[in-house]
């Protein structure tokens, strides 16, 4: 299956051969001249624009130019040629480089005081420059660069430009390819019984999250899954994030923030037309429970009484709330930043500490319940649910015993049918609301009726918990799903 178009005005044989892509002329690319190809009809094939130049108006312009007019995926972009053809318009991003080049690069300051080193797709073949060569194409996405060192008080970056394939030096030429290989995924491609794997999935995780949404042994069902629905899945970390352009998709799978980096690589998923869950605009509706109070309320989703509080409207409100009440932050994930008010006096010292940490926070109505459902959402399509009891003694599913421990209570996983209808239709209604991703809308249901708490970005799958009764289905319904996203670019 072809995956990617190479554009090169140099000699083809520098670029090695592989099934899933085809190498072209930028004049034959200009002319949509591909033999059995209509390039209008490619939107999921990549362009990879290797031309010698990239100036105003050349041919490599007009290749990216029109890559993008055919709504193709195209590095690099008309935006990122005219970004780095001027230096003024690169510089603003030095000193963020020239930051980590500070960090990594401890070489002392020997002749030449001047260096010139190459990056194919993002790496190097210099070990102690790979962060630098990473960050510099996750600011400036060119396929090869030359990055011109200089030593003054302290070694900096004085230049970057493009880096044409007749530049590489012929000792460099096979470190190229391979970057090339790891980039498009062909490193990988092939499974020990030669089948070709369809696309690759890069799952953002982080090993030492103490409280992740997917435990080690969910994430390894997710490998399998897409094994079996012939997809490559790779673990990545923070810190490969000048390597996401490299899949097809992006599943994220650590707690989700606004100000996080789980937000920035969504975000920078999506604006490269990468398929990604969670979403940027999931993860900024649901992280904040003053977004979700008001949406769910606009569109008549049923949901505790809730209050908006401020320093100025904190002691007005205190009189005329029902106690017990709850309290909460809007940012604050597994039953973080929510406290239980069992007076008057215990909201003016929990709603004062609250108020320290956000401008605004909630009072709500507090609701008894012996458990919460949890409803799995995806695609506006309900795929599990979950009783989650409360914690031993306590009143919600978590009690946090101190900074590192905290006590959860029992589970019931079932399926779908046997929810009850009216708790499943709310459910899908608010999650809906949200967006078509992966949700967990949880839900109290009392003799007077049933209200969303919340509902979740990147909710819990862990094994022998969500999967209780789907099993490995369910990990398999997730990631069938990404193959529907990207088909569907």
């Amino acid at each position: 299956m072809l995956k990617y178009i190479l554009i090169t005005d140099e000699a083809r044989e520098t670029i090695p051969d592989h099934p899933d892509r085809v190498i072209v002329t930028p004049d034959d690319f200009i002319a949509n001249r591909l033999h059995g190809i209509d390039l209008h009809h490619c939107q999921r094939v990549k362009v990879i624009n290797l031309c010698s130049d990239y100036e105003y108006m050349s041919k490599g312009y007009y290749c990216s130019l029109l890559a993008e007019a055919r709504n193709m995926r195209c590095i690099p972009s008309v935006s990122h040629m005219i970004q780095l053809n001027w230096k003024r318009n690169y510089q603003s991003a030095l000193p963020e480089l020239n930051g980590v080049l500070d960090r990594v690069f401890k070489e002392p300051a020997d002749e030449p005081l001047e260096r010139t080193y190459y990056v194919y797709f993002g790496r190097t073949s210099h070990p102690k420059l790979d962060a630098v060569a990473r960050r510099a194409f996750d600011l400036f996405r060119f396929p090869l660069l030359a990055i011109e060192l200089h030593y003054g008080k302290k070694w900096e970056v004085k230049n970057i430009e493009p880096l044409a394939l007749s530049d590489i030096p012929d000792e460099k030429m096979s470190f190229m390819a391979d970057a090339l290989e790891k980039f498009t995924g062909s490193a990988w491609s092939s499974t020990n019984n030669g089948k070709k794997e369809k696309y690759w999935i890069g799952i953002l995780h982080d090993p030492d999250e103490q409280h992740p949404p997917s435990d080690k042994k969910a994430l390894q069902k997710f490998v399998k899954a897409g094994k079996d629905l012939n997809l490559s899945v790779e673990f990545i970390t923070k810190h490969d994030s000048a390597s996401i352009l490299e899949y097809d998709a992006l599943f994220i799978r650590e707690t989700t923030a606004i100000n996080h980096h789980t937000y920035r690589l969504a975000n920078k998923a999506e604006s490269e037309g990468i398929p990604v869950i969670d979403d940027p605009q999931s993860i900024i509706r649901c992280c904040n429970k003053v977004f979700l109070f008001e949406l769910l309320s606009a569109n008549k989703v049923p949901i505790p009484k809730t209050t908006i509080i401020d320093k100025r409207t904190e002691r007005k409100i205190r009189d005329t709330l029902t106690y017990p009440a709850v309290l909460k932050i809007p940012d604050g994930a597994f039953s973080q930043g929510v406290v239980k008010a069992e007076t008057p006096d215990d909201f003016d010292r929990m709603a004062r500490d609250l108020l320290k940490k956000s401008e605004v926070i909630l009072a709500q109505e507090f609701i008894q319940s012996d458990f919460d459902w949890r409803i799995g959402v995806l695609n506006g399509e309900a795929i599990f649910a979950c009783k989650y009891f409360m914690a031993k003694g306590h009143w919600q599913i978590y009690q946090h015993l101190d900074e590192h421990n905290f006590q959860d209570g029992d589970h019931i996983t079932i399926p779908i049918e046997e929810a009850p209808e009216k708790v499943v239709k709310i459910a899908t209604k608010a999650a809906n609301l949200i967006g078509k991703g992966l949700y967990g809308v949880d839900l109290k249901e009392t003799k007077d009726g049933v209200y969303v708490i919340e509902v979740n970005d990147n909710p819990s799958i862990d094994s022998g918990v969500e999967d209780g009764y789907l099993g490995d289905a369910l990990y398999r319904k997730i990631m069938q799903h990404f193959i529907t996203l990207i088909e569907a670019e």
